[in-house]
């Protein structure tokens, strides 16, 4: 029996269903917490993965964001709970177990291979998370995941993680080791706790790590009980790497719809009625109506743009702003790529019709 406050949990309640959820910046949160947000069901808890002001290390607290870290913020797994909550059995309760490092590699949660990496992460920032997961990611879920299981049974894994490095076939091996080890150390069914998995912020909407998405959808075609969460309707914040706080609302709703689809469909149908009578299962139609054409010339980079482009942020793969350009709405520029870092760059184009993003590398230079 676990206690925190008034939460007391029963041994092995096969009706206390939990989640572990993993990833990077998007899955620890990033958005504003807005009143509405705040309003938690106390049948919805999470496990304290860190210890906090509103939190101690191994113990169960009402799911009020942040849920990952008292330093985070909103993010999709908030409202993921609360949209279960609205369709399951009343005496059902959904408990979470939550790590996420912002900026990480998935080989950061590969027990095999993360203290290495992680000892040379040269980052405060980045080592400030890493210090309140006692520097290894993967231990810290599996750790708390075993204090869970002592109360509930383990139902899904819920990953939102790949704007660093989903970006070729070893991602995905290795999300998929990660997935093997966790089931082998647990000892959960495979063939009853899908794996699922979210995409990045869309490129229509402006998404600077577009790019990840082919090979997140891919995932589903290699391995068995794992599922795409389309990230279809969910908003970007203004850096156009993370999504807004309605953005991660609705993609939390798209994570709780996709795990009904897989594990009870009669559920999943009463959830997309529910959404659909809320007028929240419509797509945003705010799609950039901006298109452009590049084409490289040694050092150049000639662009051709379908509205009048105002200005142009290049940005590393890690999220990082490297420069602005104004143009003060041209249709047809070059851009110097001399003084640029010799990388693999995204090119975010802003104009009043919208958004627009192409990756240029540069590395090989």
């Amino acid at each position: 029996m676990t206690v925190m406050g008034t939460l007391q949990l029963q041994a092995q309640d096969e009706n206390f269903w939990i989640f572990l959820c993993f990833g990077q910046s998007n899955m620890a949160g990033q958005a504003p917490i807005e009143q509405q947000d705040l309003e938690v069901s106390d049948r919805y808890l999470s496990m304290a993965t860190t210890d906090g002001a509103d939190r101690k290390l191994g113990q169960w607290r009402n799911a009020v964001p942040p849920l990952c870290r008292a330093d985070a913020h909103l993010g999709p797994v908030d409202w993921f709970g609360r949209t279960l909550l609205e369709v399951v059995p009343e005496n059902v309760r959904i408990g979470i177990v939550s790590v996420a490092v912002e900026g990480c590699p998935i080989t950061f949660f590969d027990k095999d291979q993360n203290a290495t990496l992680i000892a040379k992460e040269e980052r405060d920032w980045m080592n400030n998370i890493l210090n309140q997961y006692g520097r290894d990611p993967y231990e810290r879920l599996l750790s708390m995941a075993k204090v869970a299981a002592k109360d509930g049974v383990i139902k899904g894994i819920l990953l939102h993680q790949g704007e660093t490095d989903a970006y070729n076939d070893q991602w995905r091996k290795t999300l998929r080791k990660i997935y093997r080890d966790l089931q082998q150390e647990l000892r959960f069914d495979s063939t009853s706790v899908p794996l699922l998995v979210g995409e990045v912020v869309r490129g229509e909407y402006g998404g600077i790590c577009a790019h990840a998405n082919p090979t997140i959808n891919d995932i589903a075609n290699h391995y068995p009980n794992t599922y795409v969460v389309s990230s279809e309707g969910c908003m970007p914040s203004d850096d156009n790497l993370h999504f807004s706080s309605e953005g991660y609302r609705m993609l939390g709703r798209h994570y709780a719809l996709r795990y009904l689809e897989t594990t009870n469909p009669a559920l999943a149908e009463t959830c997309r009625a529910q959404l659909a009578a809320a007028g929240l299962d419509k797509a945003s139609d705010v799609v950039s109506k901006l298109s452009v054409e590049v084409k490289r010339n040694g050092m150049i980079l000639n662009v051709s743009a379908s509205g009048q482009v105002e200005s142009v942020d290049v940005i590393s793969f890690s999220g990082k702003t490297v420069k602005t350009y104004t143009y003060g709405g041209k249709n047809v520029f070059g851009i110097s790529l001399q003084d640029l870092p010799k990388e693999k760059l995204v090119f975010v184009f802003h104009s009043a019709d919208g958004r627009a993003t192409t990756d240029v590398d540069l590395s090989a230079d």
